[in-house]
């Protein structure tokens, strides 16, 4: 199992010590799939100076790429396809195995208009990119979003159902704890899904605070993917409000929560 979190490497290369196993950081910023190849080079160039690895990355799509068409809505395919072939390129070269689709704002199915055929098109759109992924040796994990971030593929439910046709080592699942308990969704959502999961976010529901903020309690959801047997990488995605004072604290409540759940 890998511990680690969600920041920017900007952030980590400022802290005395380094609690975590790897860093996940952000597609949009980090792989800058839009900007010239030189701005990603000087981005892998200091990443590269780190301690640690950066292997997964988040924020996938900037809120104004959209994906799913409409009478009312067109998306830029070209744009789209060009998009994901530089951010998986460039994952590969700064060795990043997963790469999180959540984007709720680009996933969003536009007013009006009918939400299964907006999934429809979101997981089409993934069964492409994952033959894509493959060729890099990274995973795409669909993450369920929170109601008020997006209206598809909400729930860990939903969005397993809608993964399982397309299944494979480059497309899979995300948990995540934060979303799912702002949706009422139960820890044991994540059993029957259990063999797609490939990711997990943590963070309390209060305030989308570090673990050990506020003292809640996510042992139940670790008991379920100890139950699940899984074993990959869970990553801390939460507000910070004094990064470098509340990691280590952060990463210690997390570790033994997820030892005593077993």
């Amino acid at each position: 199992m890998k511990f680690g979190i969600c920041a920017s490497f900007h952030e980590i290369q400022a802290l005395d010590t380094l609690p975590f196993d790897y860093l996940e950081e952000s597609v949009v910023r980090f792989l800058a799939p839009e900007q010239p190849d030189e701005i990603f080079a000087d981005h892998l160039r200091s990443a590269r100076t780190l301690p640690v690895p950066i292997e997964a990355a988040n924020s996938f799509f900037p809120a104004d790429i959209l994906l799913v068409s409409s009478p009312q809505q067109a998306i830029d395919r070209p744009r789209i396809e060009h998009y994901v072939q530089t951010a998986l390129r460039r994952a590969e070269q700064a060795g990043i195995r997963v790469i999180v689709f959540g984007s709720g704002p680009a996933r969003a199915c536009p007013p009006g208009y009918d939400r299964s055929d907006a999934t429809h098109q979101i997981i089409d759109h993934l069964s492409t990119w994952s033959t894509w992924a493959y060729d890099h040796g990274v995973t795409i994990v669909l993450e369920p979003l929170r109601y008020e971030e997006t209206n598809t593929l909400n729930t860990v439910a939903e969005s397993g159902a809608a993964v399982a046709p397309i299944a494979s080592s480059s497309a899979r699942l995300l948990a995540d704890t934060y979303h799912m308990a702002c949706n009422g969704e139960g820890p044991a959502t994540i059993l029957p899904w259990s063999t797609l999961l490939a990711h997990v976010h943590v963070a309390e529901k209060e305030d989308r605070a570090a673990p050990g903020t506020h003292g809640e309690d996510l042992r139940p959801y670790f008991s379920a993917l100890h139950r699940a047997g899984y074993d990959q990488r869970i990553s801390i995605e939460c507000r910070w409000h004094a990064f470098a004072a509340e990691v280590a604290p952060a990463m210690a409540a997390l570790k033994a929560q997820w030892d005593s759940a077993s």
